[in-house]
């Protein structure tokens, strides 16, 4: 074998490791304070998965409007004790899912439970409706940067879809600002 590295001593892999950073989720109590966010490329160059790691503390929205990504996602629910992920779990989700948002259809969620969506297909809204214990969620989504491509209506009424991408479309509440899809547009929904 060879010599041996620390995850964040200086060595020849550096490049391929990322230390999570303390990120303030705003959420009105649904999430704690702080959560750990792995964000594709803009964590590490390269990359071709976003995973952020949730814990749920209450009830309320995950997402709260359809949505779709062109690349493969996968949903995970589970107990947030992970020595206890089944006996933990004590929430009910309501996920809408479907080929369109005009022909979706509801799935309740009352057991650890992942869920593939391909590449295409609508999801969302996701509600957590019940819930006695911290629920964890992790959406695994196979891209460089997260992203929601989301079904608008002009002032005509025309039909149209708007791509949202983490760090570069700019921030519906400041301009200034680029999109992290910290949450607090959808509190204001």
């Amino acid at each position: 074998m060879g010599q041996t590295t620390e995850t964040m001593a200086k060595g020849e892999y550096d490049w391929l490791f990322y230390k999570f950073k303390k990120e303030e989720t705003p959420s009105d109590g649904m999430l704690p304070q702080y959560q750990a966010y792995f964000r594709g490329e803009l964590s590490i160059p390269g990359a071709q998965t976003n995973q952020p790691y949730r814990a749920y503390m209450k009830t309320g929205f995950i997402s709260s409007e359809p949505h779709f990504h062109r690349d493969e996602e996968y949903l995970a629910f589970v107990g947030h004790d992970l020595r206890y992920a089944f006996d933990s779990f004590e929430a009910e989700v309501e996920l809408w899912m479907g080929e369109s948002p005009e022909d979706m259809e509801k799935i309740v969620i009352t057991a650890p439970t992942m869920v593939r969506v391909p590449g295409y297909y609508w999801h969302g809204p996701i509600e957590i409706k019940k819930l006695s214990k911290p629920l964890f969620f992790q959406p695994v989504l196979f891209s460089s940067r997260y992203y929601a491509i989301r079904r608008r209506k002009d002032a005509d009424g025309k039909i149209y879809n708007e791509t949202i991408v983490d760090g570069m479309s700019p921030c519906t509440l400041d301009n200034d600002k680029v999109c992290t899809f910290c949450g607090k547009c959808e509190e204001k929904n």
